[in-house]
C-alpha cells in the first residue's frame, strides 16, 4: 500500500515537474513586452503653414491611421485611428505615445475611410509593415475631401523625448485649367462648351514615394465641371488671377507615369470643345511644353499642375503652359515676409542682352538676317524663402507682350509663376505682335501675397540695374530693329 502510494506521488511529481518546464518553455519563446521608457510626440500634416495650393477640403483628412514599428525587426509598438467629423476635417493631429527607445518607421494613412476609395486590404490594429507598402487604392470620384494621403518617416529615439513630424503625401495629381482665347479670336465670340481629362487613372500604389504604376491600370475620360463663365477673354496682363479658386475647372487623377518618347494610347490629355461664333471645334493638348524633357507627359503624385490653355483659330492650336507644383508639406514649414535677401533677379546667362537693355524686337535679326519671331528679354528668377510662398510675374501691357512658353534653350520651361524653394526659374518676355511704326511699352513685376518685390531698386552709384524708374517695375519696350 505504501509503495503504491509512493509510485503516485512520485509519478504527480514528475507531471508536475514536466508541466512547469513546459511552461517554461513556453515563456521563453514569447518575446518581451519592449520597456516604452521614451515619449514620441508626433505631428501628423496635411497642410503647409503657408499653402496657396489647396482648393476646397483637399489639403484636410476626415480619417487617419498611425502605425509605429521597430525599424530593426519590424515590430509594431502602437497602432491608433483618428475619426474626424465630416463638415469639420483637420489639416494636422499631434499625439503622444510612450514607444521604447529604438528607431522608428511612422506610417500615417488618410482618408481611407471615405467611400470612394477602395483598398486592397482591410487596415486593421495588426497590420505589417509588408502589407503597408503592398497597398493598393481604387477611387472612382475623386472628391476633394476624401483624397487619399500616405506618411512615412523614420524617427531616431535618441532621447527619453523626441518631437516629430510626419507630412504626408497626396497619391493624386490635381489638374487646374484655365481658358483663354489668343489674340486673334479678340473680336470673335468664343465658348466652352465641354472639357474633359482623357486617361484618368483610377487606381495608384499607396507606399509613400512610389512612382510605379499599378497594373492594370484602370482607366477613364471624365468631364469637368465649369465653375467660370463660359465665355472666355484674352489672357489678362495680370496673371496674379492664376489661382486655383478662379480655375474654370479641375481634375484629379492617381499618377500616370507616360512614355518620354512620344504619346501612346495611355498618355494623358485635355480635349475641349469650343464654340467660336456658333460653331464647334475640338482641341486636344498633352500635359507637357516644348521644353520640357524630365516627367514629359507625365501626371506624377502630389503634384498641382497649373494648366494655362491658349486657343487660337483657325488651325485648331491648343497651346498648353504647365507649371508643375511639387503639393509638398515641408517639415517645420512656417509663414512670413519675403525679405529682399530672400530672391534674386538676374539676366539668363547666354542670353543677357535683351534683359540688360529692356528693348524686344519683332521680327528679330539674328546674324544678318530678319527672322519671323520676337526677341525676348530673359531673366532669372529665384525665391528662397519663406517656403511655400508663390511667386507671379505680371505684364501691365498683355495685349502688346506676352511671356514667352519656348525656353532660350532645349530642356528650359519659361514660366510666369512659381513656388519658393531651390529652384531657379526662366521668365521671358516677347513681343506677340509685328513692330507698326508705334512703340509700345510693358512694365514687369513679380508678386508675392500680393505685395510687388523690390526687384529693380537704385543701385549704389545711383542708377537702376534694370531701365524703369521704380523700385517694383522693370520697363520693357518694342522698337523697330536697326540693320
Amino acid at each position: 500500500m505504501i509503495n503504491r502510494y509512493n509510485i503516485i506521488i512520485a509519478l504527480l511529481m514528475l507531471l508536475m515537474t514536466s508541466f512547469m518546464t513546459s511552461c517554461s518553455e513556453s515563456d521563453d519563446s514569447i518575446p518581451e513586452e519592449p520597456t516604452k521608457d521614451a515619449k514620441l510626440l508626433l505631428s501628423i500634416r496635411a497642410k503647409a503653414a503657408v499653402d496657396d495650393l489647396s482648393k476646397n477640403g483637399d489639403s484636410k483628412f476626415t480619417s487617419l491611421l498611425i502605425y509605429i514599428f521597430n525599424k530593426a525587426d519590424g515590430t509594431r509598438e502602437y497602432s491608433g485611428s483618428v475619426i474626424a467629423i465630416a463638415s469639420d476635417p483637420l489639416e494636422e493631429y499631434s499625439i503622444s505615445v510612450n514607444v521604447s527607445p529604438q528607431t522608428k518607421i511612422i506610417y500615417a494613412v488618410a482618408n481611407t475611410t471615405n467611400t470612394d476609395n477602395s483598398l486592397s486590404e482591410r487596415l486593421g490594429a495588426n497590420v505589417t509593415m509588408e502589407q503597408l507598402e503592398a497597398l493598393t487604392v481604387t477611387s472612382q470620384n475623386f472628391p476633394d475631401n476624401g483624397i487619399m494621403m500616405i506618411g512615412k518617416k523614420e524617427v531616431v529615439m535618441d532621447s527619453e523625448f523626441v518631437t516629430a513630424e510626419v507630412p504626408m503625401e497626396r497619391l493624386a495629381a490635381r489638374l487646374d485649367i484655365y481658358l483663354f482665347k489668343n489674340q486673334d479670336l479678340q473680336t470673335s465670340q468664343v465658348r466652352v462648351v465641354s472639357a474633359q481629362l482623357v486617361n484618368q487613372i483610377k487606381n495608384s500604389n499607396v507606399s509613400y514615394k512610389n512612382n510605379a504604376m499599378v497594373s492594370p491600370i484602370n482607366k477613364a475620360t471624365v468631364t469637368g465641371v465649369i465653375n467660370q463663365s463660359t465665355t472666355l477673354t484674352t489672357m489678362p496682363s495680370d496673371m496674379s488671377g492664376i489661382v486655383p479658386e478662379n480655375a474654370h475647372t479641375s481634375f484629379y487623377t492617381y499618377q500616370n507615369i507616360a512614355g518620354a518618347s512620344a504619346p501612346d494610347d495611355d498618355t494623358p490629355y485635355l480635349r475641349l470643345v469650343i464654340n467660336i461664333d456658333g460653331t464647334d471645334f475640338t482641341y486636344r493638348g498633352y500635359f507637357t511644353d516644348d521644353g520640357q524633357t524630365a516627367n514629359k507627359y507625365s501626371l506624377m503624385r502630389n503634384t498641382v499642375y497649373t494648366v494655362i490653355a491658349m486657343l487660337t483659330h483657325p488651325d485648331n492650336l491648343l497651346i498648353l503652359k504647365i507649371i508643375p507644383m511639387p503639393w509638398t508639406v515641408n517639415e517645420s514649414q512656417t509663414g512670413g515676409s519675403v525679405t529682399d535677401a530672400d530672391f534674386s533677379l538676374d539676366p539668363w546667362t547666354g542670353d543677357p542682352q535683351g534683359a540688360q537693355t529692356g528693348v524686344i524686337h519683332y521680327p528679330t535679326v539674328v546674324n544678318g538676317n530678319a527672322l519671323d519671331e520676337t526677341s525676348y528679354a530673359t531673366y532669372s528668377f529665384k525665391l528662397t524663402a519663406p517656403l511655400g510662398k508663390r511667386w507671379t510675374a505680371t505684364l501691365t501691357n498683355g495685349y502688346d507682350f506676352t511671356f514667352g512658353t519656348e525656353g532660350s534653350s532645349i530642356g528650359i520651361i519659361p514660366v510666369s509663376q512659381g513656388i519658393s524653394g531651390d529652384t531657379e526659374y526662366q521668365i521671358r518676355v516677347g513681343a506677340r505682335k509685328y513692330w507698326d511704326g508705334i512703340e509700345k511699352t510693358t512694365n514687369m513685376y513679380i508678386t508675392v501675397d500680393g505685395q510687388k518685390l523690390n526687384i529693380n531698386p537704385v543701385q549704389p552709384g545711383g542708377t537702376r540695374k534694370y531701365p524703369g524708374n521704380s523700385d517694383t517695375e522693370i520697363t520693357l519696350v518694342q522698337t523697330g530693329y536697326e540693320q
